[in-house]
């Protein structure tokens, strides 16, 4: 089940999301979420991924994945991810 959570943007700005899912990779110190904003591309949802970094107990920043290999083993964990939630 998703829920809405205001973040920080990566541009500093503070925004609602939708979040689908939380996760974390074992080579990895970071803890991501996948969300979307509610938009629409033709009939589907689009949807993105950040890491998570608490600044403080009320308050979260998202941050873009810039390394190569660690958006490819992102994107590998995502597809596990929503097929885990499709069969729940």
């Amino acid at each position: 089940m998703s829920s809405k959570l205001k973040v920080l943007n990566e541009n500093n700005e503070m925004e609602e999301i939708q979040v689908i899912d939380f996760f974390q990779l074992e080579e990895y110190d970071h803890e991501y979420v996948l969300y979307t904003k509610g938009e629409k591309e033709g009939s589907d949802i689009v949807s993105y991924v950040s890491i998570i970094h608490e600044v403080s107990d009320d308050e979260i920043q998202l941050e873009a994945i810039t390394d190569e290999e660690e958006a490819k083993k992102v994107d590998e964990k995502i597809d596990q991810e929503l097929d885990l939630l499709a069969n729940e």
